[in-house]
């Protein structure tokens, strides 16, 4: 089993020196990986050779992109856990030019909203992590709770510890064949938390991640959450602790109206110039406050996330947009603290529209 990761072209491929043509049966499933599909594919795609080539290609991220939808409904992130991934079945069937079949090819894959970067080359797959996020420490807001996405494909076992070493708690999570279960959330809420360890079993053998928790109260600003998609396609939780200003614009559409009475009077009181269609949006700055280097890597993939919440202080949930555009990597040595102002749209307007 490997991982499709839907925002990065994901390619399946066939050789053979007389193949002539190349079917490809894609089915997109949830629930059990060697029960759950039905036999009945979504896409039933066929290439022809290219002449003097003896491969066929498919491409297919996108085709699957459009089965994966994930919500953040009121906050829930083990509901929102199941529409993380699904199970793609592909069936690879090769022929040649009388038609007679050379080769098939069955696999079963699990597919994110992720994707790879460039470095990372073609057909980047992340499974057997572990851990679904790329920091090594954590800022949160004291007393809130602590939540680590975790893939089980492997035995997962968290640990939390406060800043003596003392064992908090420990949760195990088990290999399951169930797609909505190959993602879960190490939840864990305590303010004396300071450190995580992430077991599991790698390509290599037992593996452990670490995560230093800063636990941060903030006495006079208000600090907001916000979640994300990250890069391995799951929620992640992003906390702005300093500074934040709130803005709204608005655009209109006017025009000149006739208030003349029949008697050629008019009453002062009324408008000759009229807007119509106002439109109105608010946006918000928001400032991390000092954060570890580890938190360049966090900031890219909110900048590449297309999807982020914000939640007040009122724990409502609300969709948002990054506004800005551009941001500029900080480190210790340039520029000795790192911290990063962002510019978020609500991704709603102000006055009502829905219809």
């Amino acid at each position: 089993m490997g991982i499709i990761n839907t925002r990065s072209p994901y390619f399946l491929s066939v050789s053979d020196a007389d193949l002539a043509t190349a079917t490809l049966d894609i089915e997109i499933y949830t629930g059990d990986e060697t029960t759950g599909y039905s036999g009945t594919p979504q896409y039933s795609l066929s290439k022809k050779i290219i002449l003097n080539t003896t491969k066929i290609s498919f491409e297919i991220s996108e085709l699957i992109r459009d089965y994966l939808d994930i919500t953040f409904e009121d906050g829930d992130y083990e509901a929102s856990a199941e529409s993380f991934c699904k199970w793609v079945r592909t069936t690879l069937t090769a022929f040649d030019g009388n038609g007679v079949q050379l080769s098939q090819t069955i696999s079963t894959d699990l597919a994110f909203e992720s994707y790879g970067y460039f470095e990372e080359g073609a057909n980047y797959s992340f499974e057997y992590e572990g851990l679904l996020m790329s920091n090594n420490y954590m800022f949160i807001e004291s007393g809130d709770e602590i939540k680590i996405p975790i893939q089980t494909d492997r035995t997962v076992t968290v640990r939390f510890y406060d800043s003596d070493n003392g064992l908090l708690n420990t949760e195990t999570f088990s290999l399951s064949d169930q797609s909505q279960d190959k993602v879960v959330y190490a939840a864990y809420t305590d303010d004396q938390a300071a450190k995580a360890t992430i077991q599991y079993t790698g390509d290599s053998g037992s593996e452990t991640s670490t995560i230093i928790i800063k636990q941060l109260s903030e006495c006079k600003f208000t600090p907001y959450k916000t979640t994300f998609i990250n890069k391995f396609g799951v929620l992640q939780d992003l906390y702005f602790f300093k500074k934040s200003v709130e803005k709204m614009t608005t655009k209109r559409e006017s025009y000149k109206a006739n208030i003349l009475a029949s008697n050629n009077t008019y009453n002062t009181y009324n408008h000759t110039k009229r807007d119509f269609n106002i439109e109105a949006n608010e946006s918000v700055s928001l400032s991390s406050g000092f954060v570890n280097e580890s938190f360049n890597e966090v900031f890219k993939q909110l900048m590449l996330s297309e999807r982020v919440w914000i939640t007040n202080e009122n724990n409502q949930i609300y969709p948002i947009n990054i506004k800005t555009s551009n941001i500029t990597y900080k480190t210790s040595v340039n520029d000795r603290l790192v911290e990063y102002t962002i510019e978020f749209d609500n991704s709603y307007n102000v006055l009502n529209d829905i219809r």
